[in-house]
């Protein structure tokens, strides 16, 4: 199966937020991208970091005190040497986004406190670029717990079920198979839309594919190909 990256309709609607974000001249923008695990939502922020050169880091369990969340950031924003000071390492990365201006993509956010989401909020007040916060749907009842975070949200976008039109089209795309649309369903049910269980179902499905030696995947395919693949609770 091929490495590659499907816009599907999640992707579409990150696209669409983060423009309106950079769009957004003049005032402090926070967005944030939430939804269940496996929706893709890593995956994508990682892989627009990677294209457009944005910045991206990932919240750590670790994270219980600002200095080393503002650390991990230098480190992204490869700030050398990394300040041991939550002033100067503050002060660093401001100089980094007002000097080179790019949206910054913090990842994982449930893990972080109120506390840390008032410096992420001071710094969208400094610098004025997008920062987008990513994670399940805890993340957005922490950021509306509080009103001067909640405010300076400009768009709260859901990463919803994966849909067997992008099955459809991820199938082709990375692995030369066409399904049909029942096909395609079955996987969505059975992974309850879970992106990365599709992927590692479909990889399963290429290798039957392949050892039988057919032109067509049958629903008997699939259905091996499901019951292969690891689910969780």
């Amino acid at each position: 199966m091929r490495q590659i990256f499907v816009q599907t309709e999640n992707v579409k609607n990150f696209i669409s937020a983060m423009k309106e974000a950079e769009n957004a001249v003049g005032d402090p923008v926070l967005l944030v991208f939430y939804g269940q695990a496996g929706r893709g939502k890593t995956e994508t922020a990682r892989f627009f970091a990677a294209q457009e050169g944005w910045i991206y880091c990932r919240a750590m369990k670790g994270w219980k005190s600002e200095l080393w969340m503002l650390q991990d950031l230098c480190f992204e924003m490869n700030v050398d040497p990394i300040p041991g000071r939550r002033k100067t390492a503050f002060d660093a990365i401001k100089e980094s986004l007002r000097s080179n201006p790019r949206p910054v993509l913090l990842d994982d956010t449930d893990k972080m406190n109120e506390s840390l989401l008032e410096w992420v909020r001071d710094l969208a007040d400094v610098t004025f670029v997008p920062i987008a916060l990513i994670g399940e749907k805890l993340i957005v009842h922490k950021m509306q717990r509080e009103r001067r975070i909640w405010s300076r949200t400009l768009r709260a976008v859901s990463f919803e079920a994966i849909s067997a039109k992008d099955i459809l089209y991820f199938a082709r795309q990375a692995a030369d198979i066409s399904l049909t649309a029942q096909q395609a369903n079955m996987f969505r049910e059975s992974s309850d839309g879970d992106y990365r269980l599709v992927k590692r179902d479909l990889r399963k499905l290429e290798e039957i594919w392949i050892a039988n030696g057919k032109d067509q995947v049958t629903d008997e395919m699939v259905k091996m190909a499901i019951k292969l693949g690891l689910r969780g609770a």
